[in-house]
């Protein structure tokens, strides 16, 4: 376990899977109507559940970061990509997103240099693009139900 002031950061076990699955919905719904449109924001998690991120938590492979004893943000990173990022709006801009990102930057670079992937959301491409990374190309999110509104995402890269 890392501590940062009063935030502590620490692996996750299958305990935090609703408190993940939470933590998108609830920055989601920050995004709405800038940059994505009302009914974009209305359906994204349609069809998602807190099962989604049992097996990774359970596996230990999310970063979580709280206060005191609230999660308040997480990040997960394999091998070559960085998959999510996501902070509680009413912590944003605080260091919290930052303090996730180098620490799942050494799980996508486990010695040290490499290119990561990731497909950011179209609000997080400028936090990303502090860290180096640069737009390679657009793209939607997978899995969507048709009839569902897609979710546009930059697909970004860093050579670390």
């Amino acid at each position: 376990m890392e501590t940062s002031d009063r935030i502590t950061y620490r692996r996750s076990t299958a305990d935090d899977a609703e408190a993940v699955f939470a933590l998108v919905g609830a920055s989601v719904r920050t995004l709405s109507p800038d940059p994505y449109p009302r009914e974009v924001v209305a359906t994204w998690m349609a069809g998602r559940a807190s099962d989604d991120y049992l097996e990774d938590c359970r596996n230990q492979q999310i970063w979580i970061a709280e206060l005191g004893s609230v999660p308040i943000g997480f990040a997960h990173g394999v091998p070559g990509e960085l998959k999510r990022l996501f902070v509680d709006a009413d912590h944003a801009g605080r260091g919290v997103g930052a303090a996730l990102l180098e620490r799942a930057l050494r799980d996508t670079t486990p010695d040290g240099h490499g290119i990561v992937k990731i497909e950011a959301t179209l609000n997080a491409a400028p936090f990303y693009e502090k860290w180096g990374f640069k737009e390679v190309g657009r793209s939607v999110f997978p899995g969507r139900d048709e009839g569902l509104p897609q979710i546009d995402v930059i697909v970004m890269s860093n050579d670390r």
